[in-house]
């Protein structure tokens, strides 16, 4: 219960201001997801990105609390978030809990779904520059992922913040593809002033490209089409990682390879993923400053090809295959708000 606790606020004040610029500024405050109030959805088709095991969980337990329908993952999944939660605390860095669901957030879309996620922090809300942006979802009962953080997000509103929010389409899974902008955090990347949006068809949409053009227009904004066939990569993070000069890419399920990224990508040095690496979401990592990241510690090879390209770099390995097989690793569990440089 206290473990509990601790992991449903913030145990420090905000550094009151949204500064991302980059996806690897050195980091000082980030919103991370928790784990311990995950209700699993009934099975949809959607969900088949999470991979076989989670999809046979919930076509077997779907509604209830992943606790009491996998103990022993549950608790692997969440040891592995709280250690790291821990290491970014002993590191400075502030860090934000999603807080409990109040009844009325539980029954809010009731109908549909009894589906709560916190996990995943990425997807609900996107710091660029000097803005926080509240994302619209696909999955509609996602959007109480929003209510758990409005506690920082409505405080950096009321710092001054810019913090803006995408229109929200119906509470169904079949969207007006001409009237509901969608892009869901996972898909957005940043850096030297560019923005990136994937868009396989699983998560994100044209409108929701168009909508960042008009809300965000000091930022160039790029186009990413992925290609599921292979496998249903929900999000642009599934399939590529970008920081300031490098990064790793599944560059056969973007559509045009290498030479159909923005121009700006083009001049990175890649590390190519395996197409394992990506379904096991070891490759969905984050970076705590320039020279030195936060890994799962199940990407041995990818270790190694990072140290390789970047001799200076200092990897932290975690434990973290059993959160990455829920459906999403470290990039997914957070919120960057704010990065110096």
């Amino acid at each position: 219960a206290q473990a509990q606790e601790k992991a449903a606020v913030s145990d420090h004040k905000p550094v009151s201001k949204v500064n991302c610029f980059s996806e690897d500024g050195d980091l000082k405050e980030v919103i991370f997801g928790r784990v311990d109030d995950l209700r699993l959805p009934e099975y949809a088709p959607i969900f088949d990105f999470a991979g076989p095991q989670t999809v046979r969980l919930l076509k077997k337990a779907g509604g209830k609390l992943f606790k009491e329908a996998d103990p022993e993952w549950y608790k692997q999944a969440y040891d592995s978030i709280e250690d790291v939660v821990g290491f970014l605390n002993g590191r400075g860095i502030v860090v934000h809990r999603p807080r409990e669901h109040t009844e009325e957030e539980i029954a809010n879309f009731s109908l549909r779904s009894k589906m709560v996620n916190n996990v995943y922090n990425r997807d609900s809300l996107v710091a660029i520059g000097n803005t926080l942006v509240e994302s619209s979802f696909l999955t509609p009962s996602r959007i109480r992922n929003k209510y758990a953080v409005r506690y920082v997000s409505m405080g950096l509103m009321k710092a001054g913040n810019r913090v803006i929010s995408m229109p929200q389409p119906l509470d169904t899974y079949e969207h007006n593809e001409d009237e509901s902008p969608i892009t869901e955090g996972g898909d957005v990347e940043i850096g030297d002033g560019q923005i990136y949006i994937g868009n396989s068809g699983q998560a994100s949409n044209r409108l929701g490209v168009l909508w960042y053009k008009n809300a965000i227009p000091d930022w160039e904004v790029h186009e990413i089409k992925i290609s599921p066939k292979r496998f249903p990569h929900q999000h642009l993070d599934c399939v590529m990682v970008a920081f300031s000069n490098w990064g790793c890419i599944l560059a056969d399920d973007i559509i045009g390879g290498y030479k159909g990224l923005p121009e700006p990508l083009q001049k990175k040095k890649w590390i190519e993923l395996k197409l394992e690496e990506a379904n096991d979401k070891l490759a969905n990592f984050i970076a705590i400053n320039p020279e030195e990241v936060v890994m799962p510690k199940e990407a041995e090879r990818l270790i190694k090809e990072v140290e390789a390209l970047r001799p200076r770099i200092r990897v932290h390995a975690f434990p973290y295959y059993h959160v990455g097989k829920i459906g999403g690793s470290l990039r997914c569990n957070t919120c960057p708000i704010y990065r110096e440089g």
